[in-house]
Order: C-alpha cells, then structure tokens, then sequence
C-alpha cells in the first residue's frame, strides 16, 4: 500500500507537533517517506504542511522523535475511523 491509496478525507490522522518540545532538528522531515513535513522558514520550524499525505496508522515519525514532541490520535480513535469507513465501504468488501 503506498501512502496515497487510502481516501484521505475519511481519517482523521495525521500528527501534531509540540513545539514546546521540538528541538527543530529535522528529522520528522527527513524520514516522512510521504513528505507530510516542510520547513517553515518565517517560523523556524518544522510544520505538518501536508496533513492528508499521512499514512493512516503509521506513527513512525513519532517513535523516531527523540523528544517526544509528535503525537497522533489515539489508536481507538483510529479504529472507530476505519470501521465508520468499512460500514460505508460494505462488509462485503474486506476479509476477515
């Protein structure tokens, strides 16, 4: 699956960042295969530039940040997405 086969507008995932912690190290930007990061240059910083491009379910980014500063929704949130989805989509659709 390649991060732009899911309808993005279906899920609301992407992350967050928490500025109080981010040490502006780049490497959120540097590792997003799906390029979700840009650098803002009158802020500084890292921003989410490119929320739909996230892969829904992927928090890679986040286990890599060394101080904790993204977060994602919770995994529960992200279940009740993806079966509000697959009730649209049709049972039928997925296998079990």
């Amino acid at each position: 699956m390649s991060c732009h086969d899911i309808p993005r507008a279906k899920f609301p995932w992407f992350p967050s960042i928490n500025y109080e912690v981010c040490t502006k190290d780049l490497d959120c930007l540097n590792f997003c295969p799906c390029e979700v990061y840009e650098w803002d240059p009158e802020t500084g910083r890292p921003v989410v530039a490119h929320p739909n491009r996230c892969l829904p379910g992927c928090d890679a980014c986040a286990e890599r940040c060394k101080t904790g500063a993204i977060a994602f929704p919770s995994q529960e949130e992200f279940r009740a997405a993806m079966r509000q989805w697959r009730a649209e989509m049709g049972a039928g659709t997925f296998r079990k």
